[in-house]
């Protein structure tokens, strides 16, 4: 851990502003993290807020999280979603999106973008960066598309916490983004476009 706190402390650290979104269940009520681990947060090591952004983006994990990782499931079974819609002004945050730090923090394309709960190695890295107090994390989207931005929420100053603009009480998942994104690359499959 002592070199990964070395390799986060040289990494590049900025700050982020602007427009995010998060899907919730309906049930939710409060803007928050949760510790119940992802890409960006061991399981009941600390609590992690997740933005994205642009809203394809956001979409997308809806399908990899809910969609794809039951099987059967459609999008139109899922039933409606809570989207808020936020503004971010944060400061102290690894930024992951830099090449760079990528290679100084021994990450590599399959670990940012590979299947869920093959977490270890950005786990390792989030670990190292909430020890050192860093307010998050700024990353390329598992799936290609946009930003994730992980908040160590209990980390962030009053003043940076993020403001909720608008709650879409109940958002449902659109068509699938990836499959918009290939049709428009023009990629085929054997039943027309991908």
């Amino acid at each position: 851990m002592a070199n990964m706190a070395v390799a986060v402390s040289n990494s590049k650290i900025v700050s982020v502003s602007g427009r995010f979104q998060r899907h919730t269940s309906r049930r939710i009520t409060l803007l928050e993290g949760t510790a119940s681990g992802g890409r960006w947060g061991p399981p009941k090591a600390f609590s992690v807020l997740y933005l994205g952004r642009p809203l394809d983006s956001v979409a997308i994990e809806a399908y990899r999280h809910i969609v794809d990782a039951t099987e059967g499931m459609t999008a139109r079974a899922v039933a409606p979603r809570k989207l808020w819609t936020v503004d971010v002004d944060v400061t102290d945050i690894l930024d992951i999106r830099d090449p760079q730090s990528r290679v100084a923090l021994g990450l590599t394309d399959d670990d940012l973008h590979g299947d869920i709960d093959d977490y270890n190695a950005c786990q390792e890295v989030a670990r190292a960066a909430n020890q050192l107090g860093l307010h998050g994390i700024v990353a390329p989207a598992a799936q290609g598309n946009g930003e994730t931005l992980a908040l160590f929420d209990t980390k962030l100053p009053v003043s940076e916490f993020p403001t909720v603009m608008d709650v879409d009480e109940n958002w449902r998942l659109p068509t699938d983004p990836r499959i918009l994104h290939a049709v428009g690359r023009g990629e085929q499959t054997a039943n027309g476009p991908k």
